[in-house]
């Protein structure tokens, strides 16, 4: 009785590439330099982003105000309704980042973004922002969150202001969604 388990075909015999010779004495499958039919599937790759330049007033929108659509694929990111939806199932990469501008002598200044999904802020994905300027100064920050999520085909997603305190605004803000996954 053998103890080859049917690996019986010597490197030598092998007809294939160079580098498959180099990995052991046996042919156990084909090249491992060659994908399977499993491995030739390709990850085709999503992302979007969308953008404010101008500014905006978070006692106006319950939504941060986004006025410039970024590069995108298998994403539909829109500057009318300031989201972006996924077009296909997957785990994306969501990166939310904006400037903040407080100012108001004396009083404290307080703001929250929640990340939304279908209309739905999410508690646990959030940035809250507070500051305490004192008298005729501005205080200018940018934060920023990133967040890996598991996302069904057609969930949109925003940026909602939960709260807004004193006095500020902001600017520079970016939400960018990426499939990883």
């Amino acid at each position: 009785m053998s103890n080859n388990h049917g690996f019986n075909k010597l490197y030598n015999d092998y007809e294939g590439c160079e580098d498959c010779k180099s990995f052991s004495k046996f042919r156990v499958s084909s090249c491992p330099n060659v994908p399977t039919q499993e491995e030739a599937v390709q990850f085709i790759p999503a992302y979007g982003s969308i953008y404010n330049v101008a500014g905006g007033n978070p006692t106006i929108d319950p939504n941060v105000n986004f006025d410039t659509v970024g590069p995108s694929s298998g994403t539909t990111p829109s500057t009318i309704d300031d989201s972006i939806t996924v077009n296909s199932q997957g785990v994306y990469t969501v990166t939310f980042t904006i400037e903040l501008r407080a100012s108001s002598g004396g009083i404290s200044n307080n703001i929250i973004f929640r990340l939304s999904i279908n209309g739905t802020p999410l508690a646990t994905k959030q940035i809250e922002y507070q500051t305490f300027v004192t008298a005729a100064n501005i205080e200018v920050d940018l934060v920023s969150r990133t967040d890996q999520l598991a996302l069904n085909q057609g969930d949109v997603i925003r940026v909602a202001i939960v709260s807004s305190t004193g006095v500020i605004t902001y600017d520079n803000a970016a939400l960018v969604v990426t499939k990883v996954a």
